[in-house]
């Protein structure tokens, strides 16, 4: 039961993330685009649970590498675009942080699998 509500908040999460591109074109372009690469792949993580509770570096660096590109393409969406500059756009990578840590725990938890 708990996986299928794991893989109902990807598929969720993902579908709002292709939805804000039919609101808001311009902002955060890369941003929106890397962090639907990685809910995908995150997704697939879920899905291959088994694989990863196992091999738990390789998700780690999977999470460090997301955290990273996320990021990277933050900058690069600041840098790109001639907006004002939004402080609270420093907060996805928190996010995206806080979300692979409780990733990260519930492959750790036995209980659940």
């Amino acid at each position: 039961m708990q996986k299928i509500f794991s893989m109902l908040f990807s598929v969720l999460a993902l579908l709002f993330l292709v939805g804000t591109f039919l609101f808001q074109y311009e902002y955060l372009f890369v941003t929106r685009i890397s962090l639907i690469v990685f809910t995908t792949l995150y997704l697939v993580i879920e899905i291959k649970k088994d694989y990863f509770t196992e091999n738990k570096m390789t998700f780690v660096f999977i999470g460090i590498f997301s955290i990273l590109s996320v990021a990277v393409s933050i900058i690069a969406d600041i840098s790109l675009e001639k907006n004002v500059w939004n402080n609270r756009v420093f907060f996805i990578p928190l996010y995206v942080f806080i979300l692979v840590v409780i990733m990260y725990k519930d492959l750790y938890d036995k209980k659940r699998q």
